[in-house]
C-alpha cells in the first residue's frame, strides 16, 4: 500500500483553528482487508429500528384555556343532553349529526370538557382523506394511540361518500380501545351522508340542532366582557341570523365599545342594527330602479371591482352581460327573471368617482360591496358558476390593465363568498386555472385565494386534498410547483406539520429534477424554525419510503452540531448512515460534499466550534464503516482538486484525512477484538 505523506496532526479533541498553509493529502486510504460490508441482516435490523419507533399520531391538542373560552360563550343546542348520556355509557362513543353551521364541533368539545381533569387536554383528530398517503406513512390514529381516560374528537364532517364508508370501519377499530381505557370519543358526522351510517353504529348517533341565536348573542357579549342589561327587543332581529352573521355583529359591538368605553352595550347594538337597516332602505331605491340586466350587471361589477378605474368596471360589466346571455337567449336575460327585484330589495349602492387622473370607483360605505355580492350570491345561486367564469376571465386576461395587487384583491373578494357558503370547488377551479398561467400576476392571485381557503376551517380540508393531489401530478406546471411548496411551508406547517412534510416528500420524488429540488428546498425551509426542527427530521425519518436526499435536506450537516450531547443525536447519526447505505455508491458524492462544504463554510466564517462539531458528527456517521470512509476520502480528493488553492478547503481536507484514518483504525481494532 502507498504511504500517505505525513502532515501536521491537529488535536481532534479541540476546536479547529485557522491553518491556511497546509499540505493537501495526495494518496488514497486503502487496506488489504477491504471494505466492511453490512450485509442483508444489518440492513433489515436498520429498517426495523425505524418501523418500531413510536409514531406521533395525527392529533391537535385543544388546551384547557381554549376549552374554557369556548365554554364561556357556549349555548347547549337541542340534542346536547342526549348526546351527553350516550357518551357517558361504557362504550365511550357518540356520533353527532346535524346540518352545517349548527356548531357540532363546538358541541363535541363541550361534551368532553364537562368531566375532564384540570390538566387534561382534548385531542382533535382530523379525518385523513388521503388514504394511500396515510397507509404509506403509517401515521393514521389507531387503537394503540388511545390513552387512559383519553378525550378525543374525530371530525368526519368533510368526508365524501366513498371515504365515509371506509372511515366507519375506522370507528369500529377504535371501539375496543375506548372501552378498555375508559376513553371518550366524539365523532362529527358528515350531514349529507348520515343515511349511510352502518346499522350497528346507529345507536350512537345523536342529531344536534342549531342553538337559540339570541342566547348565543347574550353569552358572546358577556364573554367579551360586555354584559347587556336587556336585549329582548332584538330577539326577532337574530331569529334567522346565521352564526357567522351573529359573530360579526358581536365584533362590531366590541369595536364600537372599545372606541366608546362608557357607552351602553344595548345602545351600541341598536346603533349597529339601525345603521344596517338605514343602509338597506337607502340602497333599496337603487336596486328597485335597477330593473334590467345592464344596471344589475353594473351593480355586481361595481361591488367586485370597487377601487379600480371606471373603465375597468365598465369592461367588467360588459363582459358579465356577454357571459350571462346564452346563444339561445330569447330576450329574457337571466338577471331579469321574475322575483329578482323583491329578492334584492334590501340592497343599495352609494358610489363616488375620484377625479382625473385615474377616475377610480369607490363606495362611500365600505361595507356595501361585500353585502352586494353576498345578496346576489345567496338570492341567485344559479349565478355562482357563471360569476366564477367571469372572475376567472377578469384575472386571466388582466381586463383594464389590472396589476398584481388588483388581481389578488379580486381573488380574495370572490373567495370570501365561496368560503362563506363552502363552495370550495368553485374557488379551487380558479386556483387551478390561474396557477397554470405563465404570468406571475395570475399565479399570485391563485396563491392568495389558496391561502384563504387553507386558512378557513370550512374549506381547508378540500384545499389540503387539492394540494395533495397536485403533488402526485406527473405533469405539474412550474408555477404550481412553487405555489404548492409555499403553501406547505407558509400555511400547512403551522397547523398540520406532518401533512406539509408528506406533500413535500411526494413532490420530492417527482420525475422532474427542478420539481424535486424545489420540494427539498421547501423541506429545508421547514427546519429553519428551531421549535419544529427535530419534529420535521423525525417525520422524514419515520417515512417508510425513506429518501436519502430528503433526509439530507432537513438534517443538513451545518445544523447537526446543535444536537451534540442530546438524545436526538443518535437517531440523526443513524439516519445519515441509512442515507449513505441506501444511496448507490456511485451517487454518494453529493452527500459527502454537503459535509465538506459545511465544515469549510464554518472555517471561512470564523466559527471553529461549529467546524469541530461538524467533524465530530461526521466521524460518528462514518465510524466502523470502511466503505463510507473510503468514499468520503475519494470525494474529498476530487472536491479539493477543483479549488486546491483555497486555504480553507486545504484545512478541511487535512481534518477529513484524520477523521478517515482514525475511523479505519478504530474499525480495525474492533474487528481484531471480535476475532479474539
Amino acid at each position: 500500500m502507498t504511504e500517505a505523506v505525513a502532515v501536521a496532526q491537529p488535536d481532534l479533541a479541540q476546536p479547529a483553528v485557522r491553518q491556511p498553509d497546509v499540505e493537501p493529502p495526495r494518496t488514497e486510504v486503502n487496506d488489504s482487508s477491504g471494505p466492511v460490508h453490512t450485509g442483508t441482516g444489518n440492513q433489515l435490523n436498520d429498517i426495523r429500528l425505524y418501523l418500531n419507533r413510536s409514531r406521533k399520531p395525527r392529533t391537535r391538542d385543544i388546551t384547557q384555556h381554549t376549552l374554557r373560552q369556548l365554554w364561556s360563550s357556549f349555548v347547549p343546542p337541542a340534542g346536547f343532553d342526549r348526546a351527553a348520556r350516550v357518551l357517558a355509557a361504557p362504550d365511550g362513543l357518540v356520533i353527532l349529526s346535524g346540518a352545517v353551521g349548527t356548531g357540532r364541533s363546538t358541541a363535541g368539545l363541550m361534551l368532553l370538557y364537562a368531566d375532564i381533569a384540570p390538566d387534561t387536554v382534548v385531542r382533535f383528530v382530523a379525518a385523513d382523506l388521503e388514504k394511500s398517503a396515510v397507509e404509506a406513512e403509517r401515521r393514521i390514529f389507531e387503537g394503540t394511540d388511545v390513552r387512559e381516560n383519553d378525550r378525543l374528537v374525530l371530525d368526519l364532517s368533510e368526508a365524501d361518500g366513498e371515504s365515509f364508508g371506509e372511515l366507519q370501519d375506522y370507528l369500529h377499530a377504535l371501539q375496543p380501545a375506548l372501552r378498555e381505557r375508559g376513553a371518550k370519543l366524539v365523532a362529527i358526522l358528515p350531514h349529507l351522508h348520515g343515511e349511510q351510517l352502518k346499522v350497528d353504529l346507529l345507536s350512537f348517533m345523536v342529531e344536534i340542532r342549531r342553538p337559540d341565536s339570541f342566547q348565543v348573542l347574550q353569552r358572546r357579549l358577556a364573554a367579551e366582557g360586555m354584559p347587556a342589561t336587556d336585549l329582548s327587543a332584538y330577539r326577532e332581529s337574530f331569529a334567522s341570523s346565521s352564526m357567522d352573521g351573529l359573530v360579526r355583529v358581536v365584533y362590531q359591538v366590541r369595536e364600537a365599545w372599545l372606541e366608546r368605553p362608557g357607552a351602553a352595550i344595548d345602545a351600541l347594538l341598536a346603533e349597529i342594527l339601525n345603521s344596517a337597516e338605514k343602509r338597506e332602505q337607502k340602497i333599496a331605491k337603487v336596486v328597485q330602479s335597477a330593473d334590467g340586466a345592464r344596471p344589475r350587471a353594473l351593480l355586481i361589477a361595481a361591488a367586485l371591482l370597487h377601487g379600480l378605474s371606471t373603465h375597468t368596471v365598465f369592461r367588467g360589466q360588459e363582459r358579465l352581460l356577454e357571459l350571462l346571455r346564452g346563444a339561445d337567449d330569447d330576450g329574457d336575460h337571466v338577471l331579469e327573471v321574475a322575483g329578482v327585484a323583491e329578492a334584492l330589495a334590501t340592497l343599495g349602492l352609494d358610489l363616488s368617482v375620484t377625479p382625473e387622473p385615474g377616475q377610480r370607483l369607490h363606495f362611500a360605505d365600505q361595507e356595501l360591496p361585500a353585502e352586494v355580492l353576498r345578496h346576489f350570491w345567496d338570492d341567485m345561486p344559479w349565478l355562482r358558476a357563471r360569476l366564477a367564469d367571469w372572475v376567472a376571465e377578469l384575472v386571466g386576461s388582466g381586463t383594464g390593465s389590472l396589476d398584481r395587487f388588483d388581481m389578488a384583491t379580486l381573488a380574495r373578494r370572490f373567495g370570501a363568498q365561496c368560503r362563506r357558503t363552502r363552495d370550495t370547488d368553485l374557488a379551487l377551479r380558479l386556483v387551478e386555472e390561474w396557477s397554470g398561467d405563465r404570468y406571475q400576476s395570475q399565479r399570485s392571485a391563485a396563491y392568495t385565494l389558496l391561502e384563504d381557503l387553507l386558512d378557513d376551517d370550512g374549506t381547508a380540508s378540500a384545499a389540503r386534498q387539492k394540494v395533495y393531489n397536485w403533488t402526485r401530478d406527473t405533469h405539474l406546471p412550474d408555477g404550481r410547483v412553487a405555489m404548492v411548496v409555499a403553501a406547505c411551508v407558509n400555511m400547512l406547517a403551522d397547523r398540520y406539520l406532518d401533512q406539509a412534510v408528506v406533500r413535500l416528500s411526494w413532490l420530492a420524488e417527482h420525475a422532474e429534477y427542478g420539481v424535486r429540488l424545489a420540494a427539498r428546498e421547501g423541506l429545508g425551509e421547514l427546519v429553519q424554525d428551531p421549535d419544529r426542527r427535530l419534529e420535521v427530521i423525525d417525520l422524514v425519518l419515520d417515512r417508510s419510503r425513506f429518501n436519502a436526499a430528503n433526509f439530507a435536506a432537513v438534517a443538513a450537516p451545518a445544523g447537526l452540531p446543535l444536537f451534540l450531547g442530546t438524545e436526538a443525536l443518535e437517531r440523526l447519526v443513524t439516519g445519515w448512515q441509512r442515507a449513505f447505505q441506501e444511496t448507490d455508491p456511485l451517487y454518494r458524492d453529493p452527500l459527502f460534499r454537503r459535509w465538506l462544504t459545511a465544515h469549510t463554510e464554518a472555517l471561512e466564517d470564523d466559527r471553529p466550534n461549529d467546524a469541530h462539531g461538524v467533524q465530530q458528527v461526521l466521524a460518528m456517521v462514518c465510524a466502523h464503516q470502511h466503505e463510507l470512509l473510503d468514499g468520503l476520502f475519494n470525494t474529498m480528493l476530487d472536491w479539493l482538486e477543483a479549488r486546491s488553492d483555497d486555504p480553507f478547503r486545504l484545512q478541511t481536507a487535512q481534518i477529513i484525512e484524520q477523521v478517515v484514518r482514525r475511523g479505519r483504525r478504530s474499525g480495525a481494532t474492533s474487528l481484531s477484538e471480535a476475532g479474539q
